[in-house]
């Protein structure tokens, strides 16, 4: 009877050990995902930062009337406001405030640029899906990924142009393992940066789709990343 009691106690000892393991690796791959995350929200808080310090280049001067002020003035605060958010995300559902923030600032900045040409403001719409970056999109586009079926996106002037020309849209990638790969194929850290920006519409179907068809690597659009060398590879 004393054996039987000794092997369940080792028995439950044993579940215990494999539960506390596996909270610890759950717990890891939860910090691993939420850095990612954070790296992403940082690395487009940056890339914005840029387009206004370059944007201000261009001024040189010119004086802004109130709407153009007022425009500028919200870019410039949606960019602080990113700053300062981005290195506190604790969760990677948490990019969804920075992204959104990032998106009222772009769309700020793109009607301080229509205002100066003497343009009407742009249409209040989702960013452009081939890369979030380029700001609001101008219209849908009819678009075929490479080997696979032909869908409806949102893009910007430039890439809208690109793909009636018969050319490439500017994809944004990002890193994924030893590959850049565009950003709606990065598994979890894409996924939640594509939801901050597309939410539960039709777009973020049709890049999960697109994701689960190219599982992370898709010969036509996957890049390797010269710079990372296998193990395999150097012996």
């Amino acid at each position: 009877m004393e054996w039987i009691v000794a092997l369940i106690a080792i028995g439950g000892l044993a579940g215990a050990m494999a539960y506390f393991r596996a909270r610890r690796v759950a717990r890891a791959g939860r910090a691993l995902e939420v850095e990612r995350v954070r790296q992403l929200a940082e690395d487009d808080v940056t890339h914005f930062g840029e387009q206004l310090t370059r944007f201000g280049t261009t001024l040189d001067g010119t004086k802004l009337d109130d709407a153009a002020h007022h425009d500028y003035q919200n870019a410039l605060d949606a960019y602080e406001k990113a700053k300062t958010a981005a290195p506190r995300i604790a969760a990677p559902e948490g990019i969804s405030a920075i992204v959104d923030t990032l998106t009222d600032g772009r769309y700020a900045l793109a009607c301080v640029q229509a205002r100066l040409a003497g343009q009407p403001v742009p249409e209040r719409r989702v960013p452009c899906f081939f890369d979030p970056r380029h700001g609001p999109s101008a219209g849908d586009v009819l678009w075929t990924p490479p080997g696979r079926g032909t869908r409806k996106v949102p893009a910007c002037a430039q890439d809208a142009a690109r793909i009636a020309a018969g050319a490439e849209p500017e994809v944004y990638y990002i890193k994924y393992g030893e590959l850049n790969v565009p950003y709606w194929e990065a598994g979890a850290p894409g996924e939640s940066y594509k939801l901050g920006f597309f939410g539960a519409t039709g777009v973020r179907a049709m890049s999960i789709g697109l994701r689960m068809q190219n599982k992370g690597i898709d010969v036509g659009r996957g890049r390797r990343d010269p710079t990372i060398v296998r193990r395999t590879d150097a012996d």
